[in-house]
């Protein structure tokens, strides 16, 4: 052969292919907390979200038993400057697929390594399942995107891939029953949501990439607790709603969905590549109401905000009722946390004109939730929280009792609920009558069936010329 040729060049010139390169660094990201999966993954350079989720998806799953199976290796003693989020994502591919290909040196070196790591494998992997989702029976749950197709049309299409509704007499079936048909399900059977009738609940971790239902944003995969905030508010077509922290974008559209794109939604996320995400998936789901702003929450101006009825916030947090955060939270940084949240709530609140505040986080902590709606009812009594257990049929899980209020929030209990840990708490005016004249005639004046997400972003721009 030629020398320079693709079979001569050294592994240390070849570079590491940019799925395992990009992988490795989101990985990292994942250990320190940056940001949940799905918008780590969005956010990223590798422009294949489908086959870098789905790599990092499982990497990330068997992450204990990765992690102890090359540490039982002799890697990182001979190899100390092998990258271990690079080793870990390696690992993972080698070991899911049974193979793994390229020339680069990281590659080349660690199938070195590739007999120790099989037969450490049948070790620590033996009797473990595959994915997060069948160790802790958490389904996979679609939303249908009613912007773009019914319940009944995602149905058939359904049908047409080889899935089969697994129907049961709502009004003759328990919310304990209906945990029980999830517990049984599996094959390509489904089921439609006990509480929210556009979700649907299909078993662990199904693929849904390569589904025309996916590619067209018709169907959402969205976990049935982030659901809950829109499900338990008010909000009606033509109402004018501020969602708070709103990227990447989910719970937006399910608002945009609930008013059926009829109204006025303002959507504001302070983060750029955060917003960017949340802009792009916003005009994929066809939720024209919504004007989507790269601001902070805190400074929106208040011609931008008159008007608004219903608030979302969904603020950062320690994410510690997802599977992506299993170790304990330090307790300065869940201080940090309830007071940063507190200071945004308190903001939410203070808007003359919003009778409704939905509160939630994906956190199991007291200090981001009960502690925090504790301190915010003491500072403005002309709200109360409304009972939410009317809301949900069945429900076994509210507040921590030793808050007087606890009973009128709603948890999520992981291995009961079978969905994300999550805590909501909804805030409503005492006399919601009490709203302005001022403010009356600025609702009146963005009339929700005549407003356009446009006329927000003419008002941004010409608030930016006059600045400059």
């Amino acid at each position: 052969m030629k020398e320079g040729s693709m079979s001569n060049k050294k592994p240390h010139s070849v570079p590491v292919p940019q799925l395992y390169k990009e992988a490795s660094r989101i990985l990292g990201q994942l250990e320190r907390k940056e940001g949940s999966l799905k918008t780590l993954v969005y956010g990223g350079k590798y422009k294949n979200f489908k086959k870098i989720y789905a790599l990092l998806s499982k990497a990330w799953n068997q992450k204990s038993e990765i992690q102890q199976v090359l540490a039982a290796s002799k890697l990182f003693h001979e190899q100390p400057n092998f990258n271990p989020h690079l080793a870990h994502i390696l690992t993972s591919e080698l070991l899911g697929k049974g193979s793994l290909s390229g020339n680069c040196k990281p590659i080349q070196v660690l199938l070195e390594y590739e007999e120790e790591l099989r037969s450490l494998a049948a070790h620590h992997l033996t009797d473990v399942a595959p994915n997060y989702g069948h160790r802790n029976g958490c389904p996979r749950y679609v939303r249908v995107n009613t912007l773009i197709a019914s319940l009944e049309a995602v149905q058939v299409q359904l049908w047409n891939e080889g899935w089969h509704p697994t129907n049961y007499d709502r009004d003759h079936t328990t919310y304990d029953d209906f945990l029980n048909l999830i517990e049984n399900l599996q094959g390509h059977c489904y089921l439609i949501d006990y509480h929210i009738q556009d979700l649907l609940v299909f078993p662990p971790n199904t693929p849904f990439w390569d589904s025309p239902l996916y590619q067209d944003s018709a169907i959402i995969l969205q976990d049935k607790a982030s659901c809950i905030p829109v499900f338990i508010s008010n909000i009606k077509p033509g109402a004018c709603i501020l969602d708070a922290c709103a990227a990447p974008g989910n719970k937006t559209s399910q608002i945009a969905a609930a008013i059926n794109d009829f109204g006025r939604v303002i959507a504001s996320e302070k983060s750029f590549k955060r917003y960017k995400t949340l802009e792009k998936l916003l005009q994929q789901r066809g939720a024209t109401c919504v004007f989507a702003t790269n601001q902070d929450f805190t400074k929106l101006p208040s011609k931008l905000t008159a008007g608004v009825e219903h608030i979302f916030l969904d603020p950062t947090c320690s994410s510690s009722g997802t599977d992506l955060h299993k170790d304990e939270i330090p307790h300065k940084r869940l201080q940090n946390l309830g007071a940063f949240q507190i200071s945004l709530l308190l903001h939410a609140l203070s808007h003359s004109s919003v009778k409704e505040v939905v509160y939630s986080t994906c956190s199991v902590y007291a200090e981001e939730n009960e502690e925090v709606v504790r301190t915010v009812l003491s500072q403005h009594e002309e709200f109360e929280l409304e009972d939410l257990g009317s809301k949900l049929e069945g429900w076994k899980h509210f507040g921590k009792e030793d808050y007087e209020f606890g009973k009128c929030c709603l948890r999520t209990v992981t291995h009961i609920d079978k969905c994300h840990g999550f805590f909501v708490a909804k805030f409503i005016r005492k006399n919601p009558t009490s709203i302005t004249d001022a403010v009356k005639k600025s609702k009146k004046d963005k009339e929700p069936g005549k407003h356009k997400a446009s006329d927000d972003m003419d008002y941004c721009i010409k608030k930016k010329k006059k600045k400059n």
